[in-house]
């Protein structure tokens, strides 16, 4: 198993198996550095930040700042190998050599069109994902485990690096063949642009429920509706599985991307479950056709 995948891999399991285990637990009788390690927002109860392995959740910005600037860096690296024939920069070279196995895979497991759509959705989602922290969500004061906050830098790296990986060398590079990619990769991108919208949609919502002419009046918690949030309590989580599995349908035929959507849907779908019982016991009249994560079926 190479690097990066490995640690995806591990990224499962302390973030989606580990947490499941405490949720059945007493937390009374976890250690408090256990609890503030795997403190997340309202699931915790509205934990405030405390101690060295507690961080604001509002501080999830940085690592959206960061993954923006990486994405753009891929990109740039891509466009210079595959446009104009410039050799890979050293850190991509590095990336490609050390978390790459060419004996197991001699070759490219994609083509460059479809590295190239699979950077684009990135530099996209990063893009948006970065002005809506800094400009649209409103964050409350609670605590994030330092360990989540580790995982955002983590997953975004791994995930651009894992891109890159399995890429082709240059435009040119034999790659898989494959007669039906331009179909797959027009429904793929139909697909995202549909999921993109609509976490946009769901962002903005969330925070005009807590603004009043443009200024933060609360930070509790409402009861949306129109949209989305007729179908499931958490469409920002909804629409974040259904734009990994694009990428998925763009990247086909790579080993690497399988162990990133199992950390994300795992991650996306443990928080939805978590979150929809927290809707539920805290708005008696919760609507009952709201699902957790799947409208009409979880």
């Amino acid at each position: 198993m190479d690097a990066v995948n490995a640690m995806f891999a591990g990224m499962t399991f302390a973030f989606v198996a580990v947490p499941l285990l405490l949720k059945s637990l007493d937390a009374t009788r976890l250690p408090a550095a256990v609890t503030r390690l795997y403190a997340y927002g309202k699931i915790t109860g509205g934990a405030r930040p405390t101690g060295v392995l507690s961080v604001p959740k509002r501080w999830y910005k940085h690592f959206y700042a960061f993954s923006l600037a990486l994405a753009v860096a891929a990109a740039l690296a891509l466009s210079d190998a595959y446009a104009a024939g410039a050799p890979w920069p050293a850190a991509a070279a590095w990336c490609r050599r050390r978390l790459w196995d060419p004996v197991r895979r001699p070759g490219p497991s994609y083509s460059a069109a479809a590295a190239s759509v699979a950077v684009g959705m990135f530099v996209l989602q990063c893009a948006r994902r970065t002005y809506e922290t800094y400009r649209v969500n409103v964050f409350s004061d609670t605590a994030v485990g330092l360990w989540y906050y580790a995982s955002g830098y983590m997953h975004y790296a791994g995930a651009v690096v894992t891109v890159l990986a399995e890429a082709p060398a240059a435009a040119g590079s034999a790659g898989p063949s494959d007669a039906w990619e331009p179909v797959r990769l027009a429904g793929a991108l139909a697909v995202f642009a549909w999921a993109y919208c609509q976490q946009w949609r769901a962002n903005v919502a969330l925070a005009g429920a807590r603004k009043r002419g443009g200024r933060v009046v609360t930070h509790e918690h409402v009861l949306l509706t129109g949209g989305l949030f007729d179908l499931v309590s958490s469409p920002q989580m909804f629409t974040e599985v259904v734009m990994y599995g694009a990428w998925y349908a763009v990247l086909w035929g790579g080993s690497g991307w399988k162990y990133v959507i199992a950390f994300v849907w795992g991650n996306q779908f443990e928080i939805a479950l978590i979150s929809h019982q927290w809707y539920k016991d805290k708005f008696k009249d919760y609507p009952r056709q709201r699902k957790a994560i799947i409208p009409y079926v979880l």
